[in-house]
């Protein structure tokens, strides 16, 4: 069956499958007995997968009542997506310090290619791993694991919403994309603040798509307090 380690990074990539894909919906239970059951195994793997899903914003722990699946306000919404809109542009302009950005164009127009091909076939999901690759290649370039780590914090929860309104409506992921190539364009053209402040506004839409897909998803009615 592998170590415990083996086990509860295992548990950990399936329940973060189920929560980023809503599979298990904002606000349902998780309780340790199930989990064990569902997984058979002991406690201890299942209570390391749920304390890093903890750490990712994703579960929330209380007190003597158990786990259940993190739900958001508007407002939680708004600020997630204002921190992760400036972190990504800090990224793009980081980048103008590298030595060269002949890589950075290269693996760009590359995800764009990719993105343009899945687009044309009408396969989103393949898309959505093009999309957050676009956003997540600027860091690797920016060289700041600093900002990188911020970053990190943030992640599973925007693939949550990202997940929602990526799948769901081929025009969301036009309008994404069409973002995606004109950040590239104006690197391209060497104007790194340019195509920051174009991530910007690109990720205030997509902050606009994550609260219509949340208003409109479902939510368990029993849920913890």
């Amino acid at each position: 069956m592998g170590t415990k380690t083996t086990l509860a990074e295992q548990i950990y990539q399936e329940l973060f499958h189920d929560i980023t894909t809503q599979k298990l919906i904002f606000g349902q239970k998780l309780t340790l007995q199930e989990l064990k059951n569902r997984f058979q195994v002991s406690q201890t793997p299942v209570r390391e997968a749920l304390t890093r899903l903890i750490e990712d914003g994703l579960v929330n722990y209380y007190s003597n009542l158990g786990v259940a699946v993190t739900k958001f306000s508007d407002s939680d919404i708004h600020e997630l997506y204002q921190c992760i809109s400036e972190l990504d542009a800090l990224a793009i302009l980081f980048c103008k310090n590298a030595f060269s950005t002949a890589p950075l164009l290269y693996e760009l127009e590359k995800i764009i290619a990719v993105g343009d091909a899945c687009l044309a076939k009408g396969d989103l999901k393949a898309w959505s791993h093009c999309s957050d690759d676009f956003h997540a290649v600027f860091y690797r370039h920016a060289q700041n694991h600093y900002l990188d780590d911020a970053a990190k914090r943030l992640r599973a929860k925007i693939r949550v919403f990202a997940n929602m309104y990526n799948f769901d409506d081929p025009v969301h992921a036009e309008n994404i994309h069409r973002g995606h190539t004109e950040i590239l364009e104006n690197i391209k053209a060497g104007d790194f603040t340019e195509a920051a402040d174009v991530m910007r506004l690109h990720l205030h839409y997509n902050m606009v798509y994550a609260l219509n897909a949340y208003e409109a998803a479902p939510k368990a009615k029993d849920t913890l307090k």
